[in-house]
């Protein structure tokens, strides 16, 4: 929802234009008249206002521009971060539910593009130690650990995030044994 740059140009014209917000309409209709009333004491009856009042007057309105476009600016670039923050935890979401169906490549996807966005998302790259955990890709669930330990904020799930070295460990064990007990090495052929 992008609006034109030129509804910059009036003072309250973004906060009607994105919010429709009735201070928005009160600005702009106060601009107009304070604008007006500037126009005609200058140029048509110049005797109706003072010339201090009306340097008060042209003063006023400059800053009244200014601070608007101001305003308007942070409160949009407010908004854009405001809308990333909420498509990413639309991202999340939605990652979380292909990740509890057993999606794993989809999930997967959504994770990668999550993390892209915002590579300090805890969340994500727990759970995306957690899926390559699931699909037996340990070596890099064990490097997505790492780096989620060098993350501020981590502290909070060090209980998640020792459970997940621990099933780690357990995989690659049991792995290991896997491996030692081998139907088809040539020991046991031999022995029986």
């Amino acid at each position: 929802m992008r609006a034109p740059w030129a509804k910059y140009l009036w003072p309250g014209l973004p906060q009607l234009w994105l919010d429709g917000a009735w201070s928005g309409l009160a600005l702009a209709i106060g601009s107009a008249a304070l604008l007006n009333l500037l126009l005609l004491s200058t140029f048509v009856w110049v005797e109706l206002l003072a010339p201090p009042v009306l340097l008060v007057g042209w003063l006023a309105v400059g800053a009244v521009w200014i601070g608007s476009a101001g305003l308007a600016y942070l409160t949009g670039k407010r908004r854009g971060s405001d809308r990333q923050a909420a498509s990413t935890e639309d991202l999340f979401r939605h990652a979380l539910g292909e990740y509890l169906r057993g999606n794993w490549y989809e999930a997967e996807t959504v994770l990668g593009r999550l993390l892209r966005c915002e590579p300090r998302d805890i969340e994500a790259r727990l759970m995306l130690a957690s899926l390559l955990r699931h699909t037996r890709r340990l070596q890099e669930a064990r490097q997505q650990l790492i780096r989620l330990e060098r993350l501020e904020g981590c502290e909070k799930w060090s209980l998640e995030i020792g459970t997940e070295r621990t099933l780690i460990a357990e995989l690659e064990m049991a792995s290991a044994g896997d491996d030692a007990i081998d139907p088809n090495s040539p020991e046991i052929s031999q022995a029986a």
